[in-house]
């Protein structure tokens, strides 16, 4: 009897197995396992790395001020002309901080003192003495004047502020005086909370020496000139002097808390994560240096305040805002009901809603509320001495809302730039 072989081809004489196939068809899902489990480390890396840096004091100073980023170069300070203002128009000064720290400004002369006070062509200016400095007193009697405190990066110089001074000169005719803090720009020195506090009483010094008086200087900060601007404005409170008001735009009511609400790149939150982890944020607001913190300003500021904020600003939430001018309001309103104890009881909870609604009628009565179609919300308070609050925030206009001819009719009006307070 014959037996009967199976051939078997010889590209197909190896051990059959299983293991082997499934190991094939595994590898793809595995690769792509392997680099989605790399990506993720290397991302916990950077965010670790990143919250690393915020604690360190030099990142924090490097970042909060950024007095070196300077894209644009704009630090010709005896040239003013070279960045759009006209011919004799600014004076280029040197001031003086209470610690000796040496401070570079620019005082803008009005529009109407200028065309009619000032000569023209303006006299030569060769070894950049400024002659026109000699009319700076004459000019603070002849019209109100704005301290103007700008915001991180750059100088006095950048675009983005000339174009301030022109629109503040012109459509408001207010002279304006410009510093850059410590560090910035011609500026001795490094920046911190209390010494650019200082530079800002320097600014405010100056414009005094020179015979103006309080009531016809505003103090104007932006963005982070908003805690410096709330600084010298609780400072001049505490000491019973009265300027003519204080203009903070798109502020930050405390840098804890921009930081809280920061995000990397517009989208990635930096600190909220932490928020879960016990004792985190403790240990974030022990390592900062620079504790920038308007809230806690809010009780010392006496004059009048305008606060302006645009909704579409992606660097500072506008919430900020609003967090500010309720902290104005705060002292004029019922106190917060407290949650009841015991849950279950109607009466309690009765009582919550009767002091929840009060406080809501209260506030609806103190606050005049104006709605302008396609352009914002602009409230309006009281205060029990006298001084008005104000939060103005539009649709649009960016983080620079300054530049927002809205925003700069708002100023004139409150602070009476258009007329009679």
């Amino acid at each position: 009897m014959k037996r009967c072989c199976l051939y078997v081809p010889p590209n197909l004489k190896q051990p059959f197995s299983v293991t082997a196939m499934s190991k094939d068809r595994i590898k793809p899902s595995s690769r792509l396992y392997t680099r989605a489990r790399g990506v993720l480390i290397t991302l916990a890396a950077l965010y670790g790395l990143a919250v690393v840096l915020t604690m360190t004091p030099f990142i924090q100073t490097r970042v909060l001020y950024a007095q070196h980023i300077d894209f644009w170069w704009y630090n010709k300070f005896n040239h003013p002309e070279n960045y759009g203002l006209a011919p004799g128009k600014t004076v280029n000064l040197q001031l003086t901080s209470a610690d000796n720290t040496s401070l570079g400004a620019w005082f803008i002369f009005s529009d109407p003192f200028y065309r009619t006070h000032l000569p023209y062509p303006p006299p030569p200016n060769p070894e950049f003495t400024f002659p026109n400095r000699e009319h700076v007193a004459a000019a603070l009697q002849h019209n109100p004047t704005i301290l103007f405190l700008h915001g991180n990066t750059g100088t006095r110089a950048h675009p983005l502020r000339t174009v301030l001074y022109t629109a503040f000169t012109s459509r408001l005719s207010a002279n304006v005086l410009a510093i850059d803090y410590r560090g910035f720009g011609d500026s001795e020195g490094h920046p911190s909370v209390r010494g650019v506090s200082m530079d800002a009483r320097a600014g405010w010094d100056y414009l005094m020496s020179q015979g103006a008086r309080p009531e016809e200087v505003l103090i104007l900060g932006h963005s982070l000139g908003t805690a410096i601007a709330g600084l010298l404005a609780a400072e001049l409170g505490r000491e019973g002097i009265h300027p003519r008001g204080t203009v903070l735009m798109s502020p930050f009511s405390s840098i804890r808390q921009l930081m809280d609400q920061y995000y990397l790149f517009g989208f990635l939150p930096l600190l909220k994560p932490l928020s879960a982890i016990p004792l985190a944020p403790r240990l974030i607001t022990w390592s900062l240096v620079h504790k920038f913190d308007t809230l806690t300003l809010v009780p010392d500021i006496k004059s009048s305040v305008l606060i302006a904020h645009a909704d579409d600003d992606f660097d500072i939430p506008s919430s900020h805002s609003s967090i500010l001018f309720d902290a104005f309001l705060e002292p004029h309103l019922p106190a917060y009901p407290s949650i009841p104890e015991n849950p279950l009881s109607h009466t309690d909870w009765d009582n919550y809603t009767l002091h929840d609604t009060l406080r809501a009628s209260k506030r609806a009565e103190l606050v005049s509320t104006t709605r302008i179609e396609g352009y914002g919300v602009y409230e309006k308070m009281q205060r029990r001495d006298g001084g008005t609050v104000a939060l103005l925030r539009t649709e649009r206009g960016g983080h620079d809302i300054g530049r927002v001819e809205g925003v700069q009719d708002a100023i004139g009006r409150m602070f009476g730039f258009y007329g009679p307070l």
